[in-house]
């Protein structure tokens, strides 16, 4: 992944663009007629009982630190380099609502488990908060079919919904991909421990090589067939190219060209599976078929091609964050802890009987799947997407001018101490059930983040656009860290990649993510 604007423009030219306007382009567009209908969040059942709209012309703004261009420059470059550091600092001087500016554009944060339920129950839908705040470059890239870039009142956004429940987190789909997952992962983990046994001292730059086996699963999940080099690289510069500075920038050309080339390969491989002889078995056949059989789908030949590409690409590059980021966050609090605690409950499965490619045999891990949710919890992939309402609207006694994006961020509830009894700890336990599973502890919290209810964790976003491949996510991450952990018995740092205090030194736009030449050193278990 390439690094984020302000390290590849000098400071002077971001204020030059800022200035001029010209550094971000955001699509409005004009908006919809209101339906509110079934929404796939049982919060939503509210969202109907609308009241009265009252003025709100003389509310204030919420807390800021002065809204202006100097503001406005200094802000947006400042979430561009660390928007961890950014949200963490303006949370604890403003609290949880907060106005600032994102991307050169004025955004409301808001977090809080609270804050979130209330504007996920009511003032979503009551103000039509549903249009996308994103840059032009990512509205370019990620097109009209593209989930993120409709508003949840369309048509077109409620059939993808319900495409999504029933091809990424249904049970019948996480048993489809759990075999193909299961085997990729371990001919990877067989291949590195070759490696490290071959040469024990050498290093191992992991990004690349998980953020292509994430790659090879889910091309072969969605698509039926694995990418060659080439394909591979083409999804890393779309993936580049979503926030470019501007669209005539050669990173943007370079992602608009992966994306078409890569719509090509994709409708050629959904054709080559139209056969009804072909075996469900057959890798891709699932999937294909519950997009032939679904209306305004199968014979879209532009949102079939597109749908398959955002699927790979989405799925991608979450897992690979997740993935990478588990091994590194496992190691930095207290390596050992958690591989004991993983082998424990691989062993507690295996007597069981079910087989690793079955997902029965990965539900029953629940400190394994508590190392992966505190990977999200600590180091969150992102936010969620912003969104704006065409009017004003009250959020919590605060006026929200129109065309303000208001973005939830789960950054800020994550350290909340009233939620996360110890915030910083980075503790599986808290979502291991007190009396279920093969670990039992003194841990004072144990299963408390279970407990929290909604608004509390949402790794994905939260709302009619929360990521729904969040069980996927999880399932993968859990067969990575077990398989990772039966082979080597230790893995560390190893200098490349980190900051001057010895903390990753991650890329953070688009999504969070350490650096290609981040370097683990991995010592092989005896077997």
């Amino acid at each position: 992944m390439s690094s984020i604007p302000s390290h590849s423009m000098s400071i002077a030219l971001l204020i030059l663009l800022a200035a001029t306007a010209d550094c971000f382009s955001f699509r409005i567009s004009t908006p919809l007629a209101v339906r509110l209908g079934v929404s796939d969040s049982s919060l939503f059942s509210n969202a109907a009982n609308v009241e009265e709209k009252r003025d709100v012309s003389e509310l204030p703004l919420p807390p800021n630190l002065g809204m202006n261009l100097y503001r406005n420059i200094r802000d947006s470059i400042s979430y561009l380099t660390n928007p961890d550091r950014f949200v963490a600092d303006r949370s604890s001087k403003l609290g949880p609502i907060f106005l600032s500016y994102q991307f050169f554009r004025p955004t409301v944060f808001l977090g809080g488990q609270k804050n979130v339920q209330q504007f996920i129950s009511r003032t979503e839908l009551k103000n039509n908060v549903v249009y996308p705040a994103l840059p032009d470059t990512f509205l370019e890239l990620h097109t009209k079919w593209g989930a993120l870039n409709m508003d949840s009142t369309q048509p077109e956004f409620k059939e993808v919904r319900k495409l999504f429940g029933d091809v990424l987190s249904s049970r019948e789909a996480i048993e489809q991909y759990s075999q193909a997952a299961d085997k990729e992962i371990s001919e990877y983990v067989n291949s590195l421990a070759e490696r490290v046994q071959q040469n024990p001292d050498g290093t191992i730059y992991l990004v690349p090589e998980i953020k292509s086996l994430c790659l090879q699963i889910f091309a072969k999940i969605f698509s039926g067939q694995g990418l060659t080099e080439e394909q591979e690289q083409q999804f890393n510069d779309y993936n580049d190219a979503l926030l470019s500075i501007s669209k005539v920038t050669n990173q943007y050309k370079k992602g608009k060209t992966a994306l078409d080339d890569l719509r090509i390969e994709m409708l050629q491989r959904f054709r080559s599976l139209d056969d009804p002889n072909i075996s469900s078995d057959t890798p891709g056949k699932w999937y294909h078929d519950q997009i032939c059989d679904r209306p305004n789908f199968g014979d879209n030949e532009e949102r079939i091609s597109t749908g398959m590409i955002l699927f790979i690409w989405g799925a991608y590059i979450e897992c690979a964050s997740l993935c990478v980021d588990s091994l590194a966050l496992s190691y930095k609090y207290g390596l050992q802890d958690k591989i004991d605690g993983i082998l424990k409950e691989y062993s507690t499965r295996r007597a069981t009987g079910i087989p690793t490619s079955d997902p029965k045999f990965w539900d029953e891990m629940p400190y394994t799947n508590g190392i992966c949710r505190e990977t999200l919890r600590i180091a969150p992939p992102g936010a969620g997407v912003p969104r704006f309402a065409y009017e004003d609207f009250e959020l919590f006694g605060y006026r929200i001018p129109g065309q303000y994006p208001v973005m939830l961020d789960p950054r800020i509830g994550n350290m909340d101490p009233t939620l996360y009894t110890e915030p910083n700890s980075f503790e599986p336990l808290r979502w291991v059930p007190s009396k279920k599973g093969v670990l039992q502890s003194s841990c004072p919290f144990q299963g408390t983040a279970l407990s929290l209810g909604i608004g509390s964790w949402f790794p994905g976003g939260f709302g009619a656009h929360q990521c729904p491949g969040v069980p996927l996510a999880e399932l993968v991450g859990r067969m990575f860290l077990t398989k990772m952990a039966l082979r080597f018995e230790t893995w560390s740092f190893h200098g490349d990649g980190l900051t001057k205090d010895g903390e990753i030194d991650y890329v953070k736009i688009p999504v969070r993510m350490p650096p290609n030449d981040f370097g683990m050193r991995f010592s092989l278990r005896e077997q």
